[in-house]
């Protein structure tokens, strides 16, 4: 093959990807055609690659039916721009047992570069990187970060309650015992009330920090079902919801809806907003997130039946160690960074958050994020 231009770089390219488990590819633009491919597409795709050099558009039919849009439009934007692109999608290949336990399906990772002249690109390379096993661990970690935040607020909640009680019922002991001038039963139940106040201190303090440092963790943006991601939230609250005595609905406008977030910030974005819905909604009250795809993005709207927000506190919901912060109905306090930093979150995503609320009838809060 007659390369113009860049042959030496090609010819490294070339070197390079003989030796690589990575797939190296060189694509045609105007013959439309796989100039160069190396041999680990078969090990990834499991395929000979002759039968994809003529015919590249096939490879599409390797590609999951949820992201081959994203592959199109991803492409499209390419040639528009003619600038390095980065994409990660589904594969489904022939299973065969001897060859591993990936049961058909696996996550791979491209990166394209144009070659030669900006104004007048002809050749692309590309690299593709199995990023199955990595994928893997960020769905399990995710899955792992979603049920804890939901159970440790869980769990916060049942024992802030109880140890309360007997915060209050040692306080109201403590008087009564000071009229008999029992002064070592008055210390016992001094003791039990500096005990339970610690108790209460030490969980709020656990379920705040678990929040308040997340965001100093740097935002890792992935293309992520975010249905998928919202029911391993709502899935933990709804199994606890008669202990919690509220109810828990999880709504969607489509079975999946895709975009680009990093899951541990935004869901636990998500799960905070539940949290706060939980502290300010009586009993048997009913906590509604629902999900809804637009055309270029996504809005997510988490709603309750609480007692809501007042009027004066709307103007400065968001700002930093906010006046707004209040406790909740069960006494929770608040330390006043929470919706600061949610709002922060979403910036971070492109995306905008605002509210509607109304003092005795609830609050919506609505998070709408772009979908790249």
């Amino acid at each position: 093959m007659n390369l113009p231009g860049k042959d030496q770089d090609i010819k490294i390219f070339r070197q390079i990807a003989s030796q690589s488990d990575q797939v190296y590819f060189i694509y045609d633009l105007t013959s439309q055609q796989i100039t160069y491919i190396n041999s680990a597409f078969k090990s990834i795709w499991r395929q000979n690659p002759d039968a994809y050099k003529q015919n590249p558009a096939a490879i599409l039919d390797t590609i999951y039916e949820d992201d081959k849009q994203n592959i199109i439009d991803s492409y499209q934007q390419f040639l528009a721009e003619k600038t390095r692109k980065r994409v990660t999608f589904r594969i489904a290949i022939p299973y065969k047992e001897e060859l591993g336990p990936d049961k058909g399906q696996k996550w791979v990772d491209l990166t394209v570069h144009p070659l030669g002249d900006p104004d007048n690109v002809r050749l692309v390379a590309g690299i593709v990187t199995d990023d199955t096993e990595r994928k893997n661990n960020v769905f399990m970690m995710q899955k792992i970060n979603a049920r804890k935040d939901s159970i440790l607020e869980i769990l916060a909640y049942d024992l802030r309650g109880p140890i309360g009680i007997v915060q209050v019922l040692a306080s109201m002991m403590q008087e009564k015992l000071s009229a008999t001038g029992d002064e070592e039963m008055v210390d016992w139940v001094k003791n039990i009330e500096k005990i339970c106040k610690r108790s209460v201190d030490l969980i709020r303090n656990m379920v705040n920090q678990e929040f308040l440092e997340s965001p100093e963790v740097e935002m890792y943006k992935e293309r992520l079902d975010i249905v998928w991601e919202m029911k391993e939230v709502v899935d933990t609250y709804q199994h606890s919801q008669e202990k919690l005595a509220k109810v828990f609905e999880l709504t969607s406008s489509a079975e999946k809806i895709y975009a680009h977030v990093d899951s541990l910030k935004f869901m636990q974005v998500i799960n905070n907003l539940i949290s706060n819905a939980l502290k300010f909604t009586p009993d048997n009250g009913i906590i509604q997130v629902h999900i809804e795809e637009k055309e270029a993005t996504v809005l997510v709207t988490v709603k309750d039946n609480g007692i809501g927000i007042p009027a004066k506190y709307h103007p400065v919901l968001f700002d930093k160690f906010t006046r707004a912060r209040r406790p909740g109905l069960r006494g929770e306090e608040a330390t006043g960074l929470g919706m600061s930093i949610i709002k922060l979150i979403v910036d971070l995503h492109g995306g905008d958050i605002w509210f509607e609320s109304e003092e005795n009838k609830g609050t919506i809060f609505f998070i709408e994020i772009p979908k790249e």
